[in-house]
C-alpha cells in the first residue's frame, strides 16, 4: 500500500526537532547568557519513518489496517477516470439527457471520494501520531543526549531549512543523519526487522485528484 504520511510525519518531525530546541535552551541556561562553544550539525529527519526500525514497524502495521479501504479509494478513482474520458470524448455521441447524467454521477461519486479520503487521512493520522508518540518521545531523549555526547549546540531540520530558504548551504560532513539513525537503532533493536538505508527518502502519493473536464 502506498502510505499516506502527512500530518503523522510532520508531527515526528516537529517533536524531534523540538528535542533540539529545548537541548540547546538547557545547555544556554547551564551556563549563563552565553552560547557555549560547539560543533552545528544537519539532520534530515524526513528518512525517519523509512530508517528508524521502531517507526517503520508501526507504520507498515497501521498500513495493513488501512489497506482495504486505500484500496477503495483506488478503485474510485479508477472509476473517476473513466467517467472523466467519457465526458470528454462522448459528448457529441451520448443524448444531453445520458450525458448529464453522467455528468451528475461523476460529480456524485468524486465529492463521496473526497470525503472518503479526508475522512480516511484524518483517522490514518489520528492512529499514526497516537501509535507512534512513544516513540517520538524516545527519539526526544536519545537526540538530546546523542548532540551532548558529541559536542553539538545546534542541530538543523536539512529538509526543512533547505525547503524555506533558511539553510542555503551546508558541509555534506556535518550532516549525522546516516549516524543518527544507525546509533538509534542499535540503541533500539526491533526483532526482524531488516536494515534499511537510512538516505532512502519515505515516499508519500498526495490525495487522489481527478480533475473535472
Amino acid at each position: 500500500m502506498v502510505k499516506i504520511k502527512f500530518a503523522a510525519l510532520a508531527a515526528v518531525i516537529l517533536a524531534v526537532m523540538a528535542a533540539v530546541a529545548s537541548a540547546q535552551q538547557a545547555t544556554q541556561a547551564g551556563v549563563g547568557a552565553a552560547i557555549p562553544d560547539g560543533k552545528i550539525a544537519v539532520i534530515n529527519t524526513t528518512v525517519f519513518p523509512g530508517s528508524i526500525s521502531e517507526l517503520k514497524v508501526k507504520y507498515e502495521q497501521i498500513d495493513g489496517q488501512f489497506k482495504d479501504r486505500y484500496q477503495k479509494l483506488q478503485t474510485v478513482e479508477t472509476q473517476l477516470k473513466t467517467m472523466e474520458n467519457d465526458l470528454r470524448t462522448k459528448q457529441n455521441v451520448l443524448t444531453a439527457d445520458k450525458y448529464q447524467e453522467l455528468q451528475v454521477n461523476y460529480d456524485d461519486l468524486k465529492k463521496r471520494g473526497q470525503r472518503d479520503y479526508e475522512d480516511l487521512k484524518a483517522e490514518y493520522d489520528r492512529t499514526i501520531d497516537s501509535a507512534t508518540k512513544p516513540i517520538r518521545d524516545k527519539l526526544y531523549q536519545f537526540l538530546q543526549t546523542y548532540a551532548s555526547q558529541r559536542g553539538i549546540t545546534v542541530m538543523i531540520n536539512l529538509a526543512g531549512a533547505a525547503q524555506s530558504g533558511v539553510l542555503a548551504y551546508w558541509n555534506p560532513g556535518t550532516d549525522v543523519t546516516e549516524d543518527f539513525v544507525a546509533e538509534y537503532n542499535k540503541a533500539n533493536p526491533v526483532a526482524g526487522a531488516a536494515a534499511t538505508p537510512p538516505a532512502t527518502r519515505p515516499q508519500t502519493t498526495p490525495p487522489p485528484v481527478v480533475k473535472k473536464p
